[in-house]
């Protein structure tokens, strides 16, 4: 666990590099999106163990699950925060089923843990940076 993160970290490391570069454009953002979601495909791959035939068949449902979601929560008619919950628990519950088609149901089970996984991941890499980034920049006075 400690060396996938540390791969993570380097990747993630690497990238932010060559996004300092950049123009802090839309297209650099795209860039680094598409980054992203290669490395979550790769944690995910690594996580799960799957086979490279479980991955072909396994990779086009995830993205249509994905999908799902985002367009769940962009929904701004479900006012209500549980019910807006239940919608994505729906989906999820869903979707777990399409999961055990690919694979088994104790694996299909861990494709939302292993998502969390990698969310963390990238999220205190994010703070971790910020962090340097606030150390780094001088405080501007006044605010």
């Amino acid at each position: 666990m400690k060396t996938t993160f540390s791969l993570i970290a380097m990747i993630l490391l690497g990238f932010a590099s060559q996004a300092q570069s950049m123009k802090p454009d839309r297209d650099a953002r795209t860039v680094e999106i598409k980054k992203i979601q290669a490395m979550e495909m790769a944690f995910i791959t690594k996580e799960l163990n799957l086979s490279p035939d479980e991955a072909q068949k396994f990779w086009p449902v995830f993205n249509q699950y994905r999908n799902e979601l985002k367009g769940m929560a962009g929904e701004r008619k479900v006012g209500d925060q549980l019910e807006r919950q239940q919608k994505m628990l729906d989906i999820r519950k869903k979707y777990r089923e399409d999961f055990t088609k690919v694979m088994s149901h104790e694996r299909a089970n861990k494709v939302f843990g292993a998502e969390e996984e990698f969310k963390s991941l990238v999220r205190r890499e994010f703070q971790k940076r910020q962090a340097e980034k606030n150390q780094l920049e001088p405080r501007k006075k006044g605010f």
